[in-house]
């Protein structure tokens, strides 16, 4: 669990813990404010969006969080802890170094569920700011971390890191934990080094004061991967979190395959229901939606038919033990259909 706001998750990702920041708790994409907070955090729905065309991902992703404040007595701050809650951070590993970073539209999430709601399956009869690839190729072979170049969006900062093999792995954690982010559990860490992911670390500051109730601004990230990915295993550990995905592609992806992430369609939790506007266009979809696909990278998205794909997991680390999980949350497509053999011609 991280220390301090950082943007699965999932990508990614951020459940949120509920132990009061005192001690240096070990990091697992949870959200934390800065140790001299010490009231604990408590989880919202965390929210996400993906697109993916020709190994080509473009992530949103939202947490949201509630700060659990004494009602009475010398410990109550004075207001809702605006002035005395300015950052948080949190970890989020993907699987390359991105090359683009942007604060997103959180109204986009809003219109993502008037777009996809669940209707009854009745029968007939009755950005943004683009950041450079700061790539400078793996840690060397003999293991370490290779810190890349901060960048910023908005009210973030993001700082990349690469780690290679378990001096990586120590390195990293000691990188984490020197700036105020916790430790990652072995297990954890373990897994995303054996996947030579990129570890994202990310801090949302606002002098200002952030609500003590609040959803997080969405960030945008752009990045390179042969599969559409979410950051969800790195919550393994964390308090029980809700989750509500979309994924949007042009193929079709094997449905059957998310249910061991904890992860159902509506027509999955209820077979009288469907989901609406599963398959569009890019044209058809809500304008606000359409900003983070706007890259060159996804172009091919904007012609032929779309799969928009709504999913949603309760009680995750609860009903779902991401600990257990041999891999972290991924979409299989399904196979395209072979193209039938074309008839010989006649030797003339």
């Amino acid at each position: 669990m991280i220390r301090k706001l950082i943007a699965t998750g999932a990508v990614v990702a951020a459940a949120l813990t509920g132990v009061a920041l005192v001690d240096a708790p070990r990091a697992n994409a949870c959200i934390h404010p800065p140790v001299e907070i010490t009231y604990p955090l408590k989880p919202g729905t965390q929210m996400g969006l993906i697109f993916f065309a020709d190994g080509r991902q473009e992530m949103v992703i939202r947490p949201s969080y509630r700060l659990e404040l004494p009602e009475t007595g010398p410990q109550k701050p004075q207001d809702d802890a605006h002035g005395r809650l300015t950052t948080l951070a949190w970890v989020i590993p993907v699987p390359a170094v991105p090359d683009s970073y942007a604060e997103a539209d959180a109204r986009l999430f809003s219109d993502l569920r008037d777009f996809t709601p669940s209707v009854l399956n009745l029968p007939a009869n009755a950005r943004s700011f683009k950041g450079e690839n700061h790539a400078r190729g793996d840690a060397q072979a003999a293991g370490g971390i290779e810190v890349h170049e901060a960048v910023a969006a908005g009210d973030y900062t993001i700082q990349p890191i690469k780690a290679k093999g378990e001096l990586g792995g120590r390195e990293l954690n000691a990188w984490l934990k020197d700036k105020g982010f916790g430790e990652i559990a072995a297990d954890t860490l373990k897994y995303y080094l054996e996947k030579d992911y990129c570890w994202l670390a990310v801090r949302l500051h606002n002098a200002k004061g952030l609500p003590a109730d609040g959803e997080v601004k969405p960030l945008q990230i752009g990045f390179a991967t042969d599969k559409p990915v979410y950051p969800l295993k790195i919550n393994a550990g964390s308090n029980s979190f809700d989750l509500e995905l979309w994924v949007v592609t042009g193929r079709e992806v094997d449905l059957e395959k998310t249910k061991a992430f904890g992860l159902l369609t509506t027509e999955q939790k209820d077979a009288n229901t469907e989901q609406k506007n599963r398959r569009t266009s890019f044209a058809n979809l809500p304008e606000r939606v359409r900003k983070p696909a706007e890259t060159d990278g996804l172009k091919a998205l904007k012609s032929g038919p779309l799969y928009c794909y709504r999913l949603s997991g309760s009680g995750m680390n609860k009903t779902t033990d991401l600990a257990k999980l041999e891999n972290d949350l991924h979409f299989v497509f399904k196979a395209d259909p072979e193209t039938p053999p074309q008839p010989k011609g006649r030797d003339n």
